[in-house]
């Protein structure tokens, strides 16, 4: 810290000090993102070769290599003929590869009578992983081919992050809930953009999520006489405008209990709780549990849901971790998911890359280090996968 900024020990403009780290802190960030994205500067899908995209059609190789021979519907628009990389192996994207789908009849639907997932990804202990959790589900279930809304509720903004914007330089105020609930909760498709990532639509956030914490929780400029709605009514509505286009809405959350954290709740037919396996989280968490059981005991939230999961992130595989693994697993029993998300630095390296680990072809780090992440990843995803297909069953036939 500059010398001159001290008078007998005392900061004399100390906002201008944190004006000028965030100064600096943007143009840092932007130069990465510069280095991720460029030359486009933006964001750019991985592709795969012909051995992964007939996994992820549902067919093998060769089935799908004679459709493309035989078949016009495969080789004409939209897309035309297959695309080659510089070696001359075929190379498909996620668009491509849902269109096949669709075409061999292989695509992961919902059923006819089931209803949009809304999975509000919430805990107010930091550090639990929650962002990358919510990022990654998404991701995951847009691999799958389903439709996915990703909203950001957290002013610090981490999953706009992932999704390779930087919130207050590339994210404005109407490209976030935050007015929208406010004013307006039926005005939420203006709000939502495309991502980079196929299948996944995105509802940015920046720091201006913080002015919806005060005006919503403000009955002078909350607007409830005019929307007729309560505070914490706003989310549930808005989605309502907008989940016949989706499959699944994935809320994350900031790290409280705030009105937009209330409004998630509310909003969500079901929670995924990122717990990390220690003492001091493990505490937390109990104290969690008392506030959404006054919460959720409270009439104004008197909604059933259709799952609650807890997970347990960054395992680091320790006898420590694994005794806080067995207490959280003894005390939430049965709710939390038997996959475990292991600590691990392939995960972080995608982070501080502006990524995810589905964005990358190759390992970051040691195949080894990167197989183990993939099948942990996968392991967790697909056991959130199999609850929402249980629960869309479950729709079908209480509504069919």
């Amino acid at each position: 810290m500059a010398i001159e900024t001290m008078d007998n020990g005392l900061l004399k403009q100390p906002g201008s000090i944190f004006e000028r780290w965030a100064e600096s802190g943007g143009t840092f960030l932007s130069q990465v993102r510069e280095q991720v994205t460029a030359p486009e500067q933006t964001k750019k899908m991985r592709r795969w070769g012909i051995q992964e995209a007939a996994r992820l059609i549902g067919r093998t190789p060769q089935t799908v290599r004679s459709a493309e021979a035989n078949d016009p519907r495969f080789s004409t628009l939209p897309f035309g003929p297959v695309s080659r990389d510089s070696a001359g192996h075929r190379e498909y994207t996620l668009e491509r590869i849902n269109r096949y789908r669709d075409l061999f009849e292989t695509r992961r639907r919902r059923p006819p009578g089931s209803t949009c997932i809304r999975c509000a990804v919430t805990n107010f202990k930091g550090g639990a992983g929650k962002t990358t959790t919510a990022v990654h589900l998404a991701q995951r279930c847009a691999l799958e081919g389903l439709r996915v809304l990703m909203i950001d509720l957290d002013p610090q903004a981490t999953t706009t992050l992932f999704f390779g914007l930087i919130p207050d330089v590339h994210v404005e105020r109407e490209q976030t809930v935050g007015d929208i609930l406010v004013d307006n909760p039926t005005m939420l498709r203006t709000a939502i953009q495309p991502s980079y990532f196929p299948g996944v639509d995105l509802i940015a956030a920046n720091l201006t999520l913080q002015d919806a914490e005060l005006q919503l929780g403000n009955p002078l400029v909350n607007q409830e006489k005019i929307t007729g709605l309560n505070p914490i009514q706003r989310l549930d509505v808005a989605i309502q405008s907008v989940e016949d286009e989706y499959d699944v809405v994935i809320l994350d959350c900031g790290p409280n209990l705030g009105i937009l954290t209330l409004n998630a709740v509310y909003a969500a037919n079901g929670l995924l709780i990122p717990m990390q396996p220690a003492m001091a989280d493990f505490g937390s968490a109990v104290s969690f549990c008392q506030t959404m059981a006054t919460l959720l005991s409270n009439p104004r939230f008197a909604k059933p849901l259709e799952f609650v999961r807890i997970l347990v992130t960054r395992h680091t595989g320790t006898k420590q971790a694994k005794q806080s693994e067995a207490m959280i697993r003894l005390a939430f029993d049965p709710n939390v998911l038997d996959p475990v998300m292991v600590q691990t630095t392939e995960i972080e390296r995608s982070a501080n890359e502006f990524g995810t680990f589905y964005d990358f072809e190759k390992p970051r780090g040691s195949p080894e280090g990167h197989q183990r992440a993939l099948l942990a990843m996968e392991a967790v995803n697909g056991a959130m996968l199999e609850v929402f297909s249980n629960v869309w069953s479950e729709q079908a036939v209480r509504n069919g």
